[in-house]
């Protein structure tokens, strides 16, 4: 092990003889009701916390002796309490507030819950709370499409291919995490479109800049997906059955013994799909060798997935050496049938029968964090992840299909489906470590430091094509390490705060370079090193209404697999070179008075993305490639506002446009719009719901999405056909009603997507699924 990641290894696991307590508790109304958004004070301090669904809170991290903590909601009678804590232990607190006579206007919330304050960032961020869509029939992507700035772009159904867009940015330009670890490397097992929000906590979209602490070679934003680590204990499992034999289920749990700090922890899904949603087919006449010009409806037959995966955690929380010290183990594996190239632009004339993918991966993990490590006002954390994934690419068959699902034997006497023949064998082995420090000089000023690193190594075999036997025979490298340091001063009463920041980018790669035939190879080694640098400010004008502005000058290494293929579908194009952008954030956010009954937020991020040596996929069949564009500008603007009236009745608007251009004057594409990229997308939600109707502990939901993308060009717009190749306009709607017994014990959910059955065409014009119907039952407990 190298000596970088041995110094990462023993920075997690420092001791420190300093002690943190804690107060827990639930705070109800006289009936034993949960009251969400109470507000609890630590009086004489601003520490304090917002209860949550459930009515829980925690205030963490307190010294030993007698507190004070005042309990505050609105329509309610506040009420102070006074507890003990002592050392290393969680004191456990009931609270029931009685009714009060006291006006709306004189309750004053103080508190603010985490999700708020990393919205009030100087960062350009949202937060998406995923309780609200834990009773939902949805993965992460499809709440990531909710989401202003976002345009996620899929191939087809469950497991199918995806492509993110995030501000004028995409692909591995905005990378994502889970609880600060790289999800990038998983591989597709372990993806944004089949992670399930049971598992979910809350989720946070950086806009541009991105903080030190999710370090990485991330050019266009990051996506921190944060699962639920309070110390309770909890079950929660759910089972959803959908149109095209759909199935989807998560376990997860949690066990924490207040006394001792041991946790033990398992999150776990299983998705399946038939995909066998029907799809409009010109078909391909035999006889004259020309397509129909009228459509048949035909189903998807060979496009089945299966993925699941059981993480499973032991370690301690609340303890005077560590907040969270956990060590963990991940299983996780999928399959996939292959209906057409990926990367077919429309849909094939031929489909495809019998080509498979599939994959299977082992991660160990270990995670630190400690608040106050050794001197107060130091806090640490920190994990290392080492991943071993087996991927097989199986390409074959010498039959050719039709769309009926009929063959014609031994037509590819010499090739796949797909191309040349293959059975291909890939390992990966990835080591992932990161530690960060923040050290708080006083609550003005505020230093920070961070180092990541991410080295990876790939080998493989193939059975019959002899370029991936010599490229792949001896391992390739690539190792990545990013060293981050910032500083954050708050002035002028808090009112502004502005977060300087540095990141120094390594680069190695080590790789073998296959001829065409396989009979020769060139080996090839390429160090970079780059510098990064960047700030977020923000100034609160007066109460709830914030200034928001951020820069950074960023860098994005090739992926190995955009340089030197994937062994199946990409070619190698190892004349790639790193992509840099200069990202600038300009917005504000409007919040109405918290003690108001209807509250309504706005948030408007403007922004501009001046890109060199863009990274870009294009699409040629079975001889897609990855290309360097000189210069890309993005520009573009999106608006999110939701109103809520006295939280029954919510209503929400989100709109994106952007403006995305070959930007390089010597090219004869300047001024073009980027192929296959959205311009204008927005969203409109509503919610309404009604409490205790059958009881006094339930609730009944209707939720609508409506979901519009404008037309877009599928090739670059100058170089199109007359009619130029554009992937029309949809407007889709979803209709959800969801109903909980006993706050939120019992749940079930019916969701009919795509009410009108409108036909969708999306990442390179192919069709996605129709109207689909689904119903999911979720049992959830916590104490």
């Amino acid at each position: 092990m190298s000596k970088s990641a041995s110094f990462i290894l023993l920075f997690l696991l420092i001791t420190t003889i300093s002690v943190a307590q804690s107060i827990s508790g639930v705070v109800a109304d006289a009936d034993g009701g949960a009251l969400p958004g109470a507000t609890v004070m630590l009086l004489g301090s601003s520490a304090g916390a917002a209860a949550d669904i459930d009515g829980k809170f925690l205030l963490q991290d307190l010294p030993s002796g007698k507190h004070k903590i005042r309990i505050t909601a609105i329509g309610y009678e506040p009420i102070v309490r006074e507890l003990i804590t002592s050392p290393g232990k969680t004191t456990h607190v009931n609270i029931q507030l009685q009714e009060g006579a006291t006006s709306l206007d004189e309750v004053t919330i103080v508190a603010k819950s985490e999700a708020t304050q990393v919205r009030e960032q100087a960062y350009a961020v949202s937060v998406v709370e995923a309780k609200a869509f834990k009773n939902a029939s949805q993965d992460v992507n499809q709440i990531l499409n909710r989401v202003s700035g976002i345009n996620i772009r899929q191939s087809g159904g469950m497991g199918s291919n995806f492509n993110l867009s995030l501000n004028g940015l995409s692909g591995n330009r905005v990378r994502t995490f889970i609880n600060g670890v790289p999800m990038d490397y998983f591989g597709s097992s372990l993806s944004l479109n089949n992670f399930p929000a049971n598992l979910v906590s809350t989720i946070e979209i950086y806009k541009g800049a991105v903080p030190i602490h999710l370090s990485s070679d991330a050019l266009g934003g990051a996506i921190n997906i944060i699962t639920d680590s309070r110390p309770i204990d909890y079950l929660d499992a759910s089972y959803s059955y959908g149109s095209f034999n759909t199935h989807t289920a998560a376990v997860n749990g949690q066990w924490h013994h207040e006394k001792t700090g041991l946790t033990l922890r398992v999150k776990s899904f299983y998705n399946y799909s038939d995909n066998d949603y029907p799809i409009d087919i010109n078909i391909l006449n035999t006889e004259t060798g020309k397509l129909d010009e009228q459509t048949t409806e035909v189903r998807r037959f060979h496009d089945a997935y299966n993925s699941k995966m059981i993480w499973a955690e032991v370690g301690v929380m609340n303890k005077a050496y560590a907040d969270e010290l956990m060590v963990g183990v991940v299983l996780s594996d999928n399959y996939k049938e292959i209906q057409q190239s990926p990367f077919a632009t429309g849909t094939s004339a031929y489909p495809v029968g019998e080509a498979t993918s599939q994959s299977d991966i082992k991660i160990m993990n270990l995670s630190y964090s400690k608040k106050d490590l050794l001197v107060k006002g130091l806090n640490a954390r920190g994990y290392a992840v080492y991943l071993d994934a087996n991927e097989e690419y199986l390409d074959i068959s010498p039959n050719q299909y039709d769309w009926f699902g009929n063959y014609t034997p031994d037509v590819h006497t010499t090739t796949g489906e797909l191309g040349r023949k293959t059975h291909f064998y890939l390992n990966r082995k990835n080591l992932l470590a990161n530690a960060n420090a923040e050290y708080a000089i006083n609550p003005q000023h505020n230093l920070s430091i961070n180092y990541s690193l991410n080295r990876l190594e790939l080998s493989g075999h193939d059975d019959y094509q002899p370029q991936n036997n010599t490229q792949f025979s001896n391992p390739n490298n690539v190792t990545k390490q990013v060293t981050g340091l910032g500083y954050t001063n708050k002035a002028l009463g808090d009112r502004l705060s502005t977060t300087l920041f540095a990141k120094g980018y390594n680069y190695l790669i080590q790789t073998n370079i296959a001829s065409y035939d396989g009979t020769e190879t060139e080996f090839l080694e390429n160090k970079e090193q780059r510098m990064g640098y960047g700030f977020a400010t923000t100034f609160f004008l007066k109460e709830g209404l914030q200034l928001k502005t951020s820069f950074e000058k960023a860098y994005r290494f090739p992926e190995s697999y955009e340089m030197y293929g994937d062994g199946l579908n990409v070619i190698p194009n190892p004349s790639l070179v790193p992509e840099s952008s200069f990202n600038y954030n300009l917005g504000f956010r409007f919040n109405s008075l918290p003690q108001r009954s209807n509250r309504y937020t706005v948030e408007i991020n403007t922004f501009v993305r001046n890109s060199k040596n863009y990274i870009r996929f294009e699409p040629q069949l079975n001889r897609s490639t990855y290309v360097n564009d000189r210069s890309v500008l993005a520009k573009g603007i999106d608006l999110a506002t939701r109103y809520a009236l006295r939280e029954r009745f919510t209503i929400g608007l989100g709109v994106t446009y952007l403006d995305l251009r070959n930007n390089d004057k010597n090219n004869s594409l300047y001024g073009d719009r980027l192929p296959n990229e959205p311009y204008l997308f927005g969203n409109l939600i509503m919610t309404y719901s009604i409490s205790n109707l059958l009881s006094s502990q339930d609730q009944l939901t209707f939720s609508n999405t409506n979901r519009y993308v404008h037309d877009f060009y599928l090739k670059w717009p100058s170089l199109a056909a007359s009619g130029k190749s554009v992937i029309q306009h949809r407007l889709t709607n979803d209709l959800q009603m969801t109903y909980s017994m006993q706050d939120g014990r019992y749940n079930l959910s019916l969701l009919v997507s795509n009410v009108l059955d409108t036909k969708v065409y999306d990442n390179f014009n192919q069709q996605n699924p129709g109207r689909a119907f689904s119903i999911k039952i979720r049992y959830f407990i916590s104490n």
